[in-house]
């Protein structure tokens, strides 16, 4: 059975590609019949970690007043929050800082003079092996002195096994397509000229929160849902006319 090159290029799947590879693209389409493919692939799961961004801001006339009033929270928080099992390498402080207030007129524009006040602000970020504490460490953490809760993000442990699993799929995906297109339109795949990937991640809402001295009767029941990874691959084939 002979083969010959088709006339025409079959697009099955348009796509955007980046600025630096358009004359790439347009050198393949122009000397080769192609077909363009779009595989997808989704992969469902439960997170099984979570991650919490929360810290306290203290404020005062005097500067060592406002550094021991966050020094003392702060630390209460973190024993806390080890009481109920988060080991020490899961507790990180993600930021630290100590800023003069100045006067500011009616406008709100700063006028000159010395600071009135100084704000303390320290920030945690704490690693959650066991989702089911999310809650209990919220509430802890509330009741010991948190008046910044900046997100919880509920993540997988197995991430990387799962991003793998699904670019697999997305690429089996694909590649069925561009089979099932061929057989359909009556030409035989070449060569794979191209291939392109895009992953999309979902990305948890992230609301920072100012919490006067409040303490919860109740912990908060945290859900942590289910998740999902998606990727998609594309590809580029040759294809063939079957001639008798």
């Amino acid at each position: 059975m002979k083969k010959s090159v088709l006339a025409l290029s079959i697009v099955i799947t348009l796509f955007c590609v980046p600025y630096g590879d358009a004359q790439e693209y347009n050198t393949i389409e122009n000397s080769h019949p192609t077909i363009h493919v779009k595989g997808e692939a989704v992969i469902k799961t439960i997170p099984d970690e979570a991650v919490i961004n929360f810290g306290v801001s203290s404020e005062a006339r005097k500067l060592a007043v406002a550094y021991k009033d966050n020094t003392s929270k702060m630390n209460s928080i973190i024993s806390a929050i080890k009481s109920v099992g988060i080991d020490k390498k899961d507790i990180k402080t993600s930021s630290y800082d100590v800023v003069p207030v100045y006067p500011r007129n009616e406008k709100g524009h700063q006028i000159p003079g010395s600071p009135v006040s100084f704000k303390v602000s320290q920030q945690l970020m704490v690693k959650v092996r066991d989702t089911s504490k999310t809650g209990d460490i919220i509430d802890r953490a509330i009741k010991d002195g948190t008046n910044i809760f900046q997100s919880i993000q509920f993540r997988s442990s197995k991430i990387d096994e799962l991003r793998k699993e699904v670019k697999i799929q997305a690429a089996k995906n694909a590649k069925a397509k561009a089979g099932l297109y061929a057989e359909a339109l009556g030409v035989s795949l070449g060569r794979l000229l191209k291939v392109n990937e895009s992953e999309s991640r979902p990305a948890p809402t992230r609301q920072a929160r100012m919490y006067s001295n409040m303490a919860m009767e109740v912990s908060p029941q945290i859900e942590a849902g289910s998740m999902e990874i998606r990727e998609t691959c594309n590809l580029i084939y040759e294809i063939y006319e079957e001639q008798n």
